[in-house]
């Protein structure tokens, strides 16, 4: 019999009479406790600590879904090793995330771009505040905030099919989850010594059942992240024809970013369940995301001087223009808040169980206070070498006066506004009919949405000088060099609450000011009628589930039309609307077979969509005559279509593990790209650009994952974890530009390997994890020839956790995130031509959790 720790028997016991049970007083249940202190058997079967309480909860939800789908679950004590939504599903294999300074953001299932997915709270679809595309930030929900995490990556015909890359289904808690009383809460510091800053998060979560018929959960969480990033652009250009080598940094900026994130989470939901065949919801979950950004930065326009090459990517910079060195100080407020509320309920008739719900989900964004101050360097002209053999160019200049403020003279200040609504109403029922070994459904669902954008940027060049030196400051810190004094945000925005009304518009910039003022400006309404009809049949240990969904899109949108004069001082507006219906039929054959041994086998083939990004399709013209430049909307646009083959094998490993091996292919037609052409008949000599449909894009893929608790180790081994996953990505895409006809290219954003591995250690009240994600590169935009084309370079993240529960209630965790101090990188035509450097540092958090 194996002895253990007098503290490892106490957290045993308390796992055993459960963690979230009320307290017992002093005295009572002494005999139950000193037998099962006296089982040492049981106890080995029950000690059970965080890590593998949430990956027992998400291979249960594995096992049993029949759709092919992923999960993460929240452990006994309701908490994720992540900061947010984004974060927590990157482990899981075929998604990885695109990051926004060095926070996940969104979410990339296989591959495919974030627009292509569809995500929901509780069930019902949300929104995005941004204001073109439909790809939900997931770094606006705090991961305190939910309960289990799944992606769904091969929706049954009940589900929506708006998910050619994947479903995200974001749940949050019930009372039912748990059960009795449970009292959770936490509170941390996190220190990123890159800003010096300690920032503060906390969270609580309570949820009970009354006379196990009703139940209440509520949770509250807030968190408060000062932090810093170093960032070096690039701008490279040549010919047309280059070779991805054979171009010049024209433009450096150096920027220094000072950053405040708060989030603040809530949810409260209330669960009845008077009677085995009637149950009842109320699920709300609310999110706000504040991000005040400060971004100073210093420019290099090498273009403007007289370029000289001197052999071996070097050259001479004779007669730069003072003014070419410019600095500009930028602040902005963005708020984005998500709220979700559904009710609904089931209930069991005599011959079929009825289940409903109705939903509203609200996503908004606020930016009110965007300003940017901009000054050009007023001093002697410079000479100077640039040197492209490393890293990010290298310059000297002749003389060092850019690093003085007191040099620097006023140019304009940029002032953005922002704002963006999406409303969504949404009704569902479904009725299911059950057979001996067979069950019938169909199924209603309408959404009805409402969006609006307006985006505003006016500049502001008539007014009075304004002298930069009375905002100076130390030069910041910076990794990659200086960018000379440094400019108070603070000072600015109190020179601007003061003197705003002094400044003005040019009327030269009438017209540029009207563009950036109105064409983006849209609202639109998107409606969705969905009826559906499936079966599901089980044959021994072979289930199959077959049917179809019909899902109806009517859409309308209202934009402008800007049409700019030669001479940039006088415009026009007209309103553009547009009206588009469509259907798409969308069948669906899953199969799964529960073999011996625990095995299943899984083979799916389904049709699904995505619809159109709202800033692609919307009715909008913006006529710059002065540039010959024209920007359409495309309101003709089809949604994109993909069928879809998925065929896995999976083995399970007692209650804790899994190895699975999963193949995939897609095919999708229409696949939406950006296209500039000069021979449209309708604009002739001018740029036009605008969204159309391609030609057919293919994803071939494969997913391995393995996860399991080594427990037949010997004693002291076997409370190790361990897992490893990856996927394996072959696009093939034709975004049919005619002058690159011949050229291959992959998908954008969809990188060719993503990996990721865990080992971890539980045992004794000890929970520790090391956890890393690789993601190769990957293509962001495509340019006017392989030169231009924009890549992310190869990431990696590694990450570290270890918690010590050194009571029964209460234990003490350490975080570091980054720990390889990897930057953001990406670069133009070959890894040698770094177009964005980005650096973020290490980040350290200690907290303490407990459970009453």
């Amino acid at each position: 019999m194996q002895t253990k720790t007098p503290l490892a028997i106490a957290i045993t016991l308390t796992l055993a009479m459960g963690v979230a049970a009320p307290l017992h007083a002093a005295g009572q249940d002494v005999a139950a406790t000193s037998a099962l202190a006296a089982d040492a058997t049981d106890l080995d079967r029950i000690e059970v600590r965080a890590q593998l309480e949430s990956q027992i909860r998400a291979v249960d939800l594995k096992r049993s879904s029949d759709a092919i789908e992923d999960a993460v679950s929240s452990d006994a004590l309701g908490q994720y090793p992540d900061k947010n939504v984004a974060e927590s599903l990157q482990r899981l294999p075929g998604v990885s995330v695109t990051r926004d300074q060095g926070e996940g953001r969104f979410v990339v299932v296989r591959g495919l771009d974030a627009n292509l997915n569809s995500v929901s709270i509780d069930g019902i679809a949300v929104g995005t505040p941004e204001d073109s595309s439909r790809a939900a930030p997931l770094d606006v929900i705090p991961s305190d905030s939910t309960e289990r995490l799944r992606v769904v990556k091969s929706p049954t015909p009940d589900m929506p099919g708006d998910a050619i890359g994947g479903a995200i289904l974001v749940e949050s808690a019930s009372a039912f989850d748990r059960d009795g009383r449970s009292l959770r809460g936490k509170i941390e510091g996190s220190h990123q010594p890159l800003s010096g800053h300690t920032s503060p998060k906390a969270a609580i979560n309570y949820s009970e059942v009354f006379a196990d018929t009703f139940g209440v959960a509520l949770g509250v969480n807030y968190q408060n992240r000062k932090f810093e990033s170093d960032n070096t652009e690039v701008e490279y250009d040549g010919e047309d024809d280059a070779t991805p080598g054979d171009v010049t940094a024209i433009n450096l900026q150096r920027r220094k970013y000072e950053i405040e994130r708060k989030r603040i989470g809530a949810n409260l939901n209330f669960d009845w369940r008077p009677s085995e065949g009637s149950s009842y919801y109320l699920r709300t979950l609310y999110s706000r995301f504040d991000d005040a950004e400060t971004r100073q930065r210093t420019i290099f326009n090498f273009e403007d001087a007289d370029v000289v090459a001197t052999g071996n990517d070097q050259f001479r910079l004779d007669d730069l223009p003072s003014d070419a060195i410019q600095k500009r100080m930028r602040y902005r407020t963005k708020e984005e808040n998500t709220f979700a509320a559904s009710l609904g309920g089931e209930n069991r008739l005599t011959s079929a169980v009825v289940d409903y719900k109705v939903g509203y989900t609200k996503t908004e964004e606020r930016v009110d206070d965007e300003m940017e101050a901009r000054f050009e360097l007023d001093a002697d002209d410079l000479s100077g070498t640039l040197d492209q053999r490393s890293r990010l160019p290298r310059y000297t200049l002749s003389n060092n006066d850019w690093m003085d403020n007191a040099n620097f003279a006023y140019d304009r200040m940029i002032l953005s506004p922002k704002r963006v609504d999406d409303n969504e109403h949404s009704a569902q029922v479904n009725v299911r009919f059950d057979a001996d070994n067979a069950s019938y459904k169909i199924g209603l669902l309408g959404r009805w949405r409402e969006r609006d954008v307006d985006v505003n940027e006016v500049e502001l060049r008539r007014g009075p000088a304004i002298d930069l030196d009375s905002w100076a400051t130390g030069a910041p810190e910076h990794r990659h060099g200086s960018l000379g004094q440094g400019m108070s945000s603070a000072l600015m925005r109190r020179y601007w609450a003061a003197n705003s009304g002094l400044y003005s518009a040019r009327p030269q910039e009438t017209g540029a000011n009207a563009v950036t003022s109105l064409e983006e400006d849209y609202s639109a309404s998107e409606d969705i009628f969905a009826t559906y009809a499936m079966g599901t049949w089980d044959i021994g240990a072979l289930r199959i589930i077959g049917g179809v969904r019909v899902e109806n899109t009517q859409f309308s949108a209202v934009g402008n039309q800007v049409d700019v004069a030669e001479d940039e001082r006088s415009f026009t507006v007209t309103p553009r609307v547009a009206n588009r219906s469509y259907s798409n039929v969308l069948p669906g054959l899953h199969l799964r077979y529960d073999a011996a041994d625990d095995w299943v086998l899984r083979a799916s083939a389904n049709k699904t969509v995505s619809r159109p990004s709202f800033g692609d399709i919307s009715p909008r013209v913006g006529y710059s005559r002065g540039d010959e430049e024209v920007r359409l909307g495309n309101p003709s646009l089809d949604p994109y279509e993909s069928t879809n083959i998925d065929l896995s094998v999976e083995k399970y490993l007692g209650s804790t593990g899994i190895v699975s091996l999963g193949l995939f292919h897609k095919s999708i037609d229409g696949y939406i790209v950006e296209t500039v052409r000069q021979n449209d008949p309708a604009y002739e000599g001018f740029d036009v650009t605008q969204a159309i449909n391609g030609d057919k894009a293919t994803v071939r893929g494969a997913e391995f994952n393995y996860q399991q608790q080594l427990a037949f180790l010997p004693p002291g081994l076997d409370g190790l974890l361990v897992g490893a996953s990856g996927t394996w990505l072959d696009t093939d895409f034709d975004p049919g530009l005619a002058d690159r006809a011949g050229d291959d290219f992959m998908l954008p954003r969809a990188s060719r390997h993503v990996y990721s591995a865990h080992v971890g250690y539980e045992k004794y009240g000890l929970s520790t994890r090391l956890a890393a994600v690789y993601r190769s590169e990957y293509l962001d935009s495509i340019g006017t020839g392989r030169a231009f084309d924009i890549f992310v370079a190869p990431h990696t993240q590694l990450d570290f956790s270890l918690d010590y529960t050194f009571s029964p209630r209460v234990s003490l965790y350490f975080e570091a995130q980054n720990l390889l101090d990897k930057p953001l990188e990406l670069y133009q035509g070959t890894r040698s031509r770094t177009l964005q450097l980005e650096e973020y540092g290490r980040t350290y958090a200690v907290g303490l959790k407990v459970s009453l």
